[in-house]
């Protein structure tokens, strides 16, 4: 997924948990939403080439070299260290952990997959709905932009 499309799904995954009373909802406070930011593309910093990884003063060029994109920084170590800290932390670090888990569930449903129980086996585990960068991923955050507006004009509407 591009880095605008995992922004987007980050930010309808997080409106959708908020309607979910046993989930904690990232705060929608500056800190709350730096953290779902941040969360939703820190997973590419595997990528030299990527949005984070080029502003990462090479710090993604070594990740990459030791662990390839989407290798460990996308393996459900990652997810499950990040279901962890979503439960148990305070509202940067919980809304970090949300971005990364939608970040890595958005992967997961891409032709190109993660490998789920890296470093032990790295073959990818994939739930291919669309393909990276072609209209399938147009088409699938057309439908978390529309999602979002419909979220936002359904609450914000007053109802007479």
């Amino acid at each position: 997924m591009r880095y605008y499309s995992h922004l987007t799904a980050g930010y309808a995954a997080s409106l959708a948990v908020s309607t979910i009373p046993l989930l904690p909802a990232p705060s929608w406070s500056a800190a709350g939403g730096a953290g779902l930011i941040l969360g939703s593309l820190l997973p590419d910093i595997d990528q030299a080439q990527s949005f984070i990884g080029r502003r990462s003063r090479g710090l993604a060029s070594i990740i990459q070299l030791l662990f390839g994109h989407r290798g460990l920084t996308h393996s459900g170590i990652v997810l499950f260290g990040a279901g962890t800290v979503w439960f148990t932390a305070g509202t940067f670090f919980s809304a970090l952990a949300f971005g990364v888990i939608v970040h890595l569930l958005a992967d997961l449903c891409s032709r190109g997959g993660i490998p789920l129980f890296a470093p032990f086996d790295k073959k990818r585990t994939s739930i291919p709905l669309y393909r990276t960068g072609k209209f399938s991923e147009y088409v699938v955050t057309f439908c978390l932009i529309a999602y979002i507006g419909l979220f936002h004009s359904w609450w914000t509407v007053p109802m007479f």
